[in-house]
């Protein structure tokens, strides 16, 4: 077996979570903006173990185990009104054109697949998605809407995240 290595964002696409709770096709994601270099993540946290023993022994008859949580962070840096309002909520003006914000934070859920440029990809059918603004209004700073993500169950008997080699995806077109 040929080793594995992952690494680099080549993109990051997303589309309305189905009902069905599978993942959509590729084809029909878009791409949710313009990554900033260095700032993409994927992190598994270490899952809780506990420890069954039997009095006066010091060592566990089992030891029962639940994974730990998933989060892909990054960093969009192009912006605009209406990722403002689909992200974070509230509206853009149809006149004005401004995002306008009514503090009344949105829930958003969005199927999310993660390519980088080699190695495994990750696919979510449905995903809990949050953002901020964040940055330096400076010469060298930029602003960027940071954005975190966690798989969340697409429903009965499915599965919320799978996984795969870059190499083995079907090229579009």
């Amino acid at each position: 077996m040929a080793d594995v290595y992952t690494f680099g964002n080549a993109e990051i696409l997303v589309a309305d979570v189905l009902e069905t709770g599978l993942m959509p096709e590729i084809s029909t994601m878009t791409k949710i903006g313009e990554v900033l270099e260095d700032s993409a993540s994927l992190t598994q946290e270490e899952g809780d173990k506990t420890e069954i023993f039997e009095e006066g022994n010091p060592d566990p008859k089992v030891i029962i185990e639940k994974p730990g949580s998933i989060t892909v962070a990054f960093n969009i840096m192009n912006a605009d009104p209406k990722m403002l309002s689909d992200y974070l909520g509230g509206t853009v003006g149809v006149t004005s054109k401004e995002w306008e914000f009514d503090g009344k934070k949105k829930s958003v859920q969005k199927a999310l697949f993660i390519r980088p440029q080699q190695g495994l990809y990750f696919k979510f059918p449905k995903a809990s998605i949050s953002a901020v603004i964040a940055g330096d209004l400076n010469q060298s700073g930029l602003l960027t809407l940071n954005f975190t993500a966690k798989p969340l169950s697409p429903g009965a008997g499915k599965k919320s995240v799978f996984a795969g080699k870059v190499s083995d995806l079907v090229p579009a077109g």
